[in-house]
């Protein structure tokens, strides 16, 4: 080994110092880099600092919020978001009554498709401003578990978004059965459930 492939590891070894001349030295040894295949000291610095960084970086694992949890948290927001349906279909008639009183037709009739969209717009606002904001729903309040992504993280707005709509997936509630057991809202928003 030359000295000047020597002196590229001392150039990234911690235990690196220069001399009185600013020559690179071994700061355990106060010697010039003298190896001959590598450097015992650099070795173990080198393994002493991946196994820090590890230990740094190496998060908990995640563990999911048990079936039932979930299975209490499905039903619990289930009347919770049939309350706020109820109120926000109030607010909506008021409004509509004050401002345009000419569309109010539209109620007239047992229109499916106006009810699933209602339905959608107060589900889309009653999980999406609860999730987004705390991580959680009224009833994860109660079962004191949190929505995060699968790195642990706070979920941003798009991936809220994401997880609200696919709740509306027709059957969407059968995925728990799946080998994974989390809900395809879970799986493509890549978010979990987690006890907090």
């Amino acid at each position: 080994m030359t000295q000047e492939e020597r002196l590229s590891f001392c150039a990234v070894c911690k235990n690196r110092k220069s001399n009185a001349y600013f020559e690179p030295v071994c700061g355990l040894t106060d010697k010039p880099a003298n190896f001959i295949l590598s450097c015992e000291s650099f070795e173990d610095e080198m393994q002493e600092a991946n196994n820090s960084n590890l230990a740094y970086n190496s998060k908990p694992k995640l563990i999911p919020a048990s079936i039932e949890k979930r299975f209490a948290n499905f039903l619990l927001d289930l009347i919770f978001y049939f309350a706020f349906s109820i109120v926000f279909g109030m607010v909506l008639g008021i409004l509509l009554v004050i401002l345009a009183p000419d569309s109010l037709y539209i109620f007239d009739e047992d229109n499916k498709l106006v009810n699933y969209l209602l339905g959608f717009i107060a589900g889309m606002i009653y999980f999406t401003t609860l999730e987004y904001y705390t991580g959680r729903t009224i009833a994860k309040y109660i079962t004191k578990t949190k929505v995060v992504t699968e790195n642990g993280e706070k979920p941003k707005l798009k991936t809220v978004l994401i997880r609200s709509a696919c709740r509306f997936i027709p059957f969407e509630q059968l995925s728990f059965f799946s080998s994974t057991k989390s809900g395809l809202h879970d799986v493509l928003s890549k978010t979990m459930v987690v006890d907090s």
